[in-house]
């Protein structure tokens, strides 16, 4: 079987609000966000016309290690000013989200307190 990707036509889009009205876990989401930017919402389809949608984003993972012999000041000004510059390059390439993975709570609180970081429910990843 083939399956080929394009962008949504609005007969695509017409169906697709149809299925999301059918699905008890998605019927309370709105189908125009699907299509908003700065994602793109696109089509899988095969040959016999079945499709399956899906809306693409740019996301950017980011990894963080410290020296541990740089003290926690320098270290602290250092991580807000590179990340807010990180975050502020990201949005002008078009990326929507930045993701990091901790198991540190200094860190994972530095982040929510002072750039916004939430954690992540319900979802899921693998490396491309």
């Amino acid at each position: 079987m083939t399956v080929d990707l394009r962008q949504a036509t609005e007969e695509d889009f017409a169906r697709f609000k149809w299925c999301l009205s059918q699905d008890d876990a998605h019927r309370e989401q709105d189908a125009e966000d699907w299509r908003s930017a700065p994602g793109e919402f696109m089509t899988f389809y095969d040959q016999r016309g079945n499709r399956v949608w899906v809306r693409i984003e740019r996301v950017m993972r980011i990894s963080i290690q410290h020296d541990p012999n740089v003290s926690k000041q320098a270290t602290s000004k250092i991580l807000y000013r590179g990340s807010r510059w990180l975050m502020g390059e990201a949005r002008k390439k078009g990326f929507t989200e930045l993701i990091f993975e901790s198991r540190a709570p200094r860190l994972v609180q530095f982040f929510k307190t002072l750039l916004g970081f939430q954690r992540l429910r319900a979802n899921y990843s693998v490396r491309s």
